[in-house]
């Protein structure tokens, strides 16, 4: 009797084991269960995100150069998949000349949650930055004015003389709206200090940079030039069977003469160093990393940015925008002369640097 008791309290506490091993396993598998289906979930956000993300890049390079958006309205841009079975939607707002608004969704096929991305992104406008300059000529040290030479901005309004009318009519309404008063001669040198956030200096390295575009900085401006040269230039026009001969280094276009083929011609030209424009002719959008001597009755049209000193002499010009980090010296009756038409046609021209640049977060208004 005693001996089967024992087998009856034996056999309860098996029985009782195996209950608490199933409720544990029971446990462990709706703790893997809940673990898995939180797993796939963190990874359905993460493909969401990455479409989000992707979408925003990709709708921002296919932004690149669109300066006919609505301002202050959302405008559809379209959804596209990103498989294996993810999507985003995206839209996008102006907020101003140079700020576009970009809001991006992305989706999974299979799953109901969404991650959204939004980013500001800045476009250099050619109105928006000649409406920001201090004077036709900004620079960052001194600036000495010979007897005879000047910085002229009164005819900033005006078509350049050699120019046909209708390369200036699509600026006219901003130029008239913008510029009532005119501009000053000359102003102090201000730099945007986000243009130049994020790089890299190494100890003790001096180079020189080029003044800031709005955001651009100098590697931005001289990323991707038409023309690269160095040392002394003499720009002409030059011709190949009758049409202008493009990517020459010698060839700058042609605003003397309106009937010549290179007349439409304004490439954007750098020198990774110091250079002279010895005599010639050129138009566009010009930037030098070092100091520029403009001699020889040198004429540029255009927008010019340089990163040491400037110096005009022996009746040379400069019909445009002009800014400088150093000091500028005009002699020999050399002039500077305000032109909105030949700076703003010259920075239009300038696909190269209408690419969208994602303005940083830390600078966003409610970012602090």
């Amino acid at each position: 009797m005693l001996e089967d008791t024992r087998r009856g309290y034996v056999l309860i506490g098996v029985l009782l084991v195996l209950l608490a091993l199933t409720g544990v396993g029971h446990t462990l598998l709706v703790l893997t269960r809940s673990e898995l289906f939180a797993s796939q979930a963190r990874w359905d956000l993460l493909t969401s995100r990455f479409a989000a993300e992707m979408g925003r890049d990709l709708t921002s390079d296919a932004l690149a150069g669109m300066d006919s958006l609505p301002w202050g309205e959302w405008v559809p841009m379209g959804s596209a998949a990103v498989p294996p079975r993810a999507r985003y939607d995206a839209r996008v707002a102006r907020l101003s000349r140079e700020v576009l608004l970009i809001h991006v969704e992305g989706s999974l096929d299979t799953a109901p949650g969404r991650a959204g991305q939004v980013g500001l992104y800045w476009a250099m406008d050619p109105v928006a930055r000649y409406a920001a300059a201090r004077g036709v000529l900004e620079r960052g040290g001194s600036a000495r004015v010979e007897t005879g030479s000047m910085v002229d901005p009164n005819p900033i309004r005006d078509t350049p003389a050699q120019w046909p009318e209708a390369s200036c009519v699509r600026f006219r309404p901003d130029v008239d709206t913008l510029f009532v008063h005119g501009l000053a001669a000359q102003g102090e040198l201000h730099e945007d200090p986000r243009a130049e956030m994020g790089r890299a200096v190494a100890t003790g390295l001096v180079e020189p940079r080029l003044p800031s575009l709005g955001l651009l900085g100098h590697d931005a401006l001289t990323e991707a030039p038409d023309l690269r040269v160095a040392g002394t230039v003499s720009p002409e026009p030059v011709h190949r069977l009758g049409r202008c001969a493009l990517n020459s280094p010698t060839n700058w276009g042609a605003p003397l003469d309106a009937s010549d083929p290179c007349i439409a011609y304004k490439p954007l030209v750098t020198s990774d160093g110091p250079l002279t424009v010895d005599g010639g002719q050129g138009q566009g959008v010009l930037l030098v990393a070092g100091d520029a001597i403009f001699r020889s009755g040198a004429r540029y049209y255009g927008f010019v940015a340089v990163a040491g000193d400037l110096e005009l002499t022996e009746e040379s010009e400069i019909h445009g925008l002009v800014r400088v980090r150093g000091s500028v010296l005009l002699g020999g009756r050399s002039r500077i002369v305000g032109s909105a038409c030949a700076a703003l046609s010259a920075l239009d021209a300038a696909s190269q640097l209408r690419n969208l640049a994602p303005i940083p977060e830390s600078t966003w208004p409610d970012s602090h």
